[in-house]
């Protein structure tokens, strides 16, 4: 069973307290932040307007459902949010003040990356 941590994301200066998921020791935000950088190097600055979407957000602004989206469906009880750009998707959900950053991902594998979402989320969930 993989082991689970949370980690407040410094860089994001925010009223709301957002923390990065850890899988195994491994920041699911810095991977994704590190798969940009290294084979996405363009998507660089939608990762920044990323960040600015999730500030913003959080600092309790509405965006439009093009840049951010609660995706939780009926019946459940934790919220689940997308943050978009045109080539990037960052899944969180919704924790007691704040919002954890789940896995990060490209608009080209988003069907997969929303799966393993779902999946680290329930599994993160579980563990509590």
């Amino acid at each position: 069973m993989a082991k689970f941590a949370l980690q407040r994301i410094e860089a994001i200066k925010a009223k709301q307290e957002i923390d990065e998921l850890f899988v195994d020791g491994q920041g699911q935000w810095e991977c994704f932040k590190e798969e940009i950088n290294k084979q996405h190097a363009d998507y660089g600055s939608e990762l920044i307007k990323i960040l600015d979407y999730i500030a913003y957000a959080t600092n309790g602004n509405s965006l439009p459902d093009t840049k951010f989206k609660d995706v939780t469906p009926e019946k459940e009880s934790v919220k689940k949010y997308e943050f978009k750009s045109k080539h990037l998707r960052v899944y969180a959900i919704k924790k007691l003040n704040g919002k954890i950053i789940i896995l990060g991902g490209l608009k080209t594998t988003q069907k997969a990356d929303f799966k393993r979402f779902r999946s680290l989320k329930k599994q993160y969930l579980n563990s509590l």
